[in-house]
C-alpha cells in the first residue's frame, strides 16, 4: 500500500496462537490441516510489510510480538512489492505460519481510480480504471480472477478475504463513481466465486465513498464484506473516526493507524504499517471446560487443610484426580486428599505439609499441553487455565477467557517478578515458571 498524503494522513509503506490437560491454541487457529484463516474470527493487532518476512522473523515475532496477524501482498500488477520482490512468499510459508497460529490479510493492488496520480520516480507505475462503466466494471472482475488464482496458490479456501487497495486519490463525483462500480463489479466476482470481499483504502478516499454509498443505500451497490481503513491517528482501535460507521461495520474492521516505522522484536526489525483488527465474530471467549463437573475458577485459591470444605476443595480434589493422584471428588478436604497432594507436592521436590500453599495451586492450575504462544486476542482453554494459574500466583487477571488488555497487564507484571523478558505474550518461559509454582 503504498499511498499518496490525504490531507489528514499519511499512507505509505516501504519496507521491507483441555480441560487441564489438553492442548488449546489461539482463538479459532490454524493446524496443519484447517485452511489458514484470512483472517477469520478475530479482534487484536496486526502488521503489514511490503516484503512477506522470512521464517525466522515470523517465528520470533509469533513468540515475542502483540501481533497475530499480518498483511500479505498476493496479487495485483501495482504491487510495489510485485512476486520478483517476495522471496519467502510461498504456499509452504502460509502453511508454516498458520500453523504457529498467524491470520491473514491478502491484499491486492490492482488498478487505481481514474484520477489516482502516479508518483512519477517510483519504480511502479499503476494502472488506472477505466473511466467507462462497463470497462471499469470488467476491469475489476478481471482483477478479482486474479486475486483467487493467487489464493489457490498460496493455499487459502474459500470464505478467504482478499482486500483490494485503492490508493488515496482526490475524490470528485466522477472518479467516485467508478471506483463504487469498480468495487461492486469485485466484490460481486468474489462472492460468486464463493470469497469475501475486502476494501483498504485511505479514510478519506474510497472508505469514505463507499460508506456514503452504505449510508444512501446506493441502488445495486453490493458492499464488501469488511472495510481496511487507512487512518494514521496512532491509535489501536477500530474507531472509524468521520469516514467509516463505526455502527456500520460493526465487526468487520481494519484500522491502520500508524504507517512507516522500525519495529523491532527479539532482535527482528521490521518497517511495518501496525493494524488493529475486529473482524468475524471477534475474539469471543469459548465456555470454560468443567473436569469432574466442578467449578474450577475463583476470585483467589486459599489455603486448606484438612477439615477444609468448599467448592474450593472440589477444584483441588479435580486437579489431584487428573494426575491420578486421587480417584474421587468432594467438597471435604480429608487425610486422602493431604496425602495426594503430598504426593503431588514430592514430584516437584517439595516436602510434604499436607495443605495447599499458592506454589501448589500455582502449579496445579497450569499444568498442561501449552500451545505455542499466547497473546492479545487469544481464546480457549489456555487461556482461562493461564487466567486462572496467574491469579493463583499472585497477580489477578480478569477472568473473561480472553487475553485481553487486563491479562496482558497481568502477564507483564507476572514477568517482572520473575525477571523474565518484558514482552506481553505467554509461551514456554512463562508457562515452565507458572508449572514449577512460581509466585511473585
Amino acid at each position: 500500500m503504498r499511498l499518496v498524503p490525504s490531507p489528514t494522513s499519511r499512507l505509505t509503506i516501504t519496507g521491507l496462537l483441555t480441560g487441564l490437560a489438553a492442548s488449546v491454541l489461539l482463538s479459532t487457529p490454524a493446524s496443519a490441516a484447517s485452511p489458514p484463516p484470512a483472517p477469520g474470527d478475530f479482534t487484536g493487532h496486526g502488521f503489514d510489510a511490503c516484503v512477506a518476512p522470512s521464517q525466522s522473523v515470523m517465528d520470533t515475532w509469533n513468540l515475542r510480538s502483540p501481533f497475530s496477524a499480518v498483511g500479505i501482498y498476493v496479487s495485483g500488477n501495482s504491487r510495489y512489492c510485485g512476486d520478483k520482490y517476495q522471496p519467502n512468499l510461498k504456499a509452504s510459508w502460509v502453511t508454516k505460519n498458520a500453523a504457529n497460529g498467524w491470520r491473514f490479510m491478502p491484499i491486492h493492488v490492482g488498478r487505481q481510480a481514474p484520477c489516482f496520480k502516479n508518483n512519477p520516480q517510483s519504480r511502479v507505475q499503476k494502472k488506472r480504471m477505466s473511466v467507462n462503466v462497463a470497462k471499469a466494471r470488467g476491469q475489476a472482475q478481471a482483477e478479482a480472477k486474479e486475486t483467487i488464482a493467487a489464493l489457490k496458490k498460496y493455499g487459502f479456501a474459500k470464505g478467504t478475504h482478499s482486500y483490494l487497495d485503492i490508493e488515496w486519490y482526490a475524490r470528485t463525483a466522477a472518479c467516485d463513481r467508478i471506483v463504487l462500480e469498480f468495487a461492486d463489479a469485485w466484490t460481486e466476482y468474489l462472492h460468486a466465486k464463493g470469497y469475501k470481499s475486502g476494501v483498504y483504502s485511505s479514510g478519506s478516499a474510497a472508505i469514505a465513498a463507499i460508506d456514503q454509498a452504505r449510508a444512501s443505500k446506493r441502488k445495486g451497490f453490493t458492499l464488501p464484506d469488511q472495510m481496511w481503513l487507512a487512518w494514521v491517528n496512532k491509535k489501536a482501535d477500530t474507531k472509524g473516526g468521520p469516514y467509516l460507521s463505526d455502527a456500520g461495520w460493526k465487526q468487520q474492521r481494519i484500522h491502520q493507524y500508524h504507517n512507516d516505522i522500525d519495529v523491532t522484536y527479539g532482535g527482528k526489525k521490521l518497517a511495518i504499517d501496525k493494524n488493529y483488527l475486529d473482524v468475524g465474530r471477534g475474539s469471543v471467549a469459548v465456555k470454560q471446560s468443567l473436569p469432574c463437573k466442578k467449578r474450577m475458577t475463583f476470585n483467589a485459591y486459599p489455603t486448606l487443610k484438612v477439615g477444609s470444605k468448599g467448592a474450593e476443595v472440589a477444584a483441588l480434589e479435580c486437579l489431584l484426580k487428573s494426575q491420578r493422584l486421587l480417584k474421587s471428588v468432594d467438597t471435604t478436604f480429608g487425610t486422602g486428599t493431604a496425602k495426594a497432594l503430598d504426593k503431588y507436592r514430592a514430584t516437584k521436590g517439595w516436602g510434604a505439609t499436607g495443605r495447599t500453599t499458592r506454589a501448589t495451586w500455582t502449579a496445579l492450575l497450569a499444568h498442561g499441553t501449552n500451545p505455542r504462544v499466547l497473546k492479545y486476542g487469544s481464546v480457549g482453554q489456555s487461556v482461562w487455565r493461564l487466567q486462572r494459574s496467574l491469579i493463583a500466583a499472585g497477580v489477578r487477571p480478569r477472568m473473561t477467557g480472553v487475553y485481553d488488555n487486563n491479562t496482558v497487564k497481568a502477564v507483564q507484571a507476572y514477568r517482572k517478578a520473575r525477571k523474565l523478558s518484558s514482552y506481553t505474550t505467554t509461551e514456554s518461559t512463562v508457562w515452565a515458571q507458572l508449572q514449577r509454582g512460581k509466585t511473585v
